[in-house]
């Protein structure tokens, strides 16, 4: 083993190849740069993390956030109101329009449309609901043939993360799909909402759309190490 790799494991650290073995990180800007992406839907935006990852790893594109619950998106707007090209929505996506009623947890990134189930309870201490609010839900075929303008040249990454709801905001985005290169979902191998998909549920409906996978990131574990949830990136394999 080289000197400059023992070094990193006696701090606990690997160092790895990003272009062979991609960090997660790594992995989204080598397809948004590899595919010419010019637009990210950023569904799930929370406090607006993705977006300044995004921004820190040198993407200069569109970006477009979405969080529904009230308290949450005032961080969000506060994290995107300096950058004239990142733009934020107080707004749930889902697969129809309308009102919908969200559980707000403890923990402001655990906040879903369903209800955490007894396994989430137990894995994660601040997912229980603090209480309930209204939100705006809208479809993304409305908002790109509503807001965005030259849709037809757009080249877009559409980044989910809506704690069990993916697959909805997925659905709501069939008239649209062609323009939709690319994408990240978070999906559950061990469900933590009641509800919502098994992953390959998930995985089989990307794939009916012509998705096919490019990376899988397990993001938590159980204490025997088996995975509970993965980001799971896609291209769109029907742009080829």
């Amino acid at each position: 083993m080289k000197l400059h790799r023992k070094i990193a494991r006696l701090f606990g650290y690997e160092l790895i190849k990003l272009r062979k073995h991609p960090t997660s990180n790594a992995h989204i800007i080598n397809l948004i740069n590899a595919h010419n992406i010019d637009l990210v839907l950023d569904v799930g935006a929370n406090q607006g993390q993705f977006g300044k990852v995004l921004r820190q790893e040198g993407y200069r594109g569109e970006i477009h956030s979405f969080e529904p619950v009230g308290a949450t998106f005032g961080r969000l707007e506060g994290a995107s109101q300096t950058d004239k090209r990142w733009f934020a929505y107080q707004l749930a996506m889902g697969d129809e329009c309308g009102n919908q009623t969200i559980n707000v947890a403890e923990s402001s990134d655990l906040s879903s449309l369903l209800n955490p189930n007894n396994f989430g309870k137990e894995k994660y201490k601040k997912i229980e609901t603090l209480r309930k609010e209204t939100i705006q839900v809208s479809t993304i075929d409305t908002f790109l043939e509503e807001q965005i303008a030259d849709l037809d040249n757009k080249r877009i990454f559409l980044k989910m993360d809506t704690q069990g709801y993916d697959l909805n905001v997925f659905k709501g985005s069939f008239n649209t799909l062609k323009h939709i290169i690319c994408m990240l979902s978070e999906i559950s191998l061990i469900p933590i909402y009641s509800g919502m998909p098994h992953y390959l549920d998930a995985l089989k409906n990307y794939e009916e759309q012509g998705f096919i996978v490019t990376g899988l990131y397990p993001i938590s574990r159980k204490d025997n190490l088996s995975v509970v949830e993965m980001d799971c990136m896609l291209f769109n394999n029907n742009k080829q």
